[in-house]
């Protein structure tokens, strides 16, 4: 055996090593046990609490399902983190706030606000002033 042969197997002994290892810790990546899993899981939370919202039915099995899989994956230490991936929408009024994902939601078909929710009210713009031949100032009696 020559010396590139057994740098190749001490290399390939390293990288199982180092794979098993980062499986047990939950670093793995999106190949390994776990982590991923944790992901999909908050996902199917999201969809069913989405449901539930809009009025939708949504399954007890299911819900109790996820949340079961979801305080397991925790105890073990395989949820990484519990930041959220996307921003809250701008301010009402603040520059880049229109056609942003649920803010505001969009109406449904038909025109009808959602369920629980008052239909936003059109802006409101005062009247043009008269034309000047209405007014008293502007008027000459004669």
């Amino acid at each position: 055996m020559g010396f590139l042969d057994k740098a190749k197997a001490a290399a390939s002994d390293l990288a199982a090593k180092a794979d098993t290892a980062l499986a047990s810790s939950g670093l793995g990546g999106p190949g390994a046990s776990g982590g991923g899993d944790a992901e999909k899981y908050f996902r199917d939370l999201g969809v069913l609490t989405y449901l539930e919202a809009n009025g939708r039915p949504a399954s007890a099995e299911d819900r109790l399902r996820v949340m079961t899989a979801l305080h397991e994956l925790e105890s073990c230490g395989l949820v990484r983190s519990f930041a959220l991936h996307t921003a809250p929408p701008p301010a009402p009024g603040t520059a880049g706030s229109g056609g942003q994902l649920g803010y505001p939601p969009p109406p449904p078909a038909g025109g009808a606000a959602p369920h629980g929710q008052a239909s936003p009210a059109a802006p409101v713009t005062p009247p043009p002033p008269p034309p000047s031949w209405m007014t008293k100032d502007g008027a000459s009696d004669g």
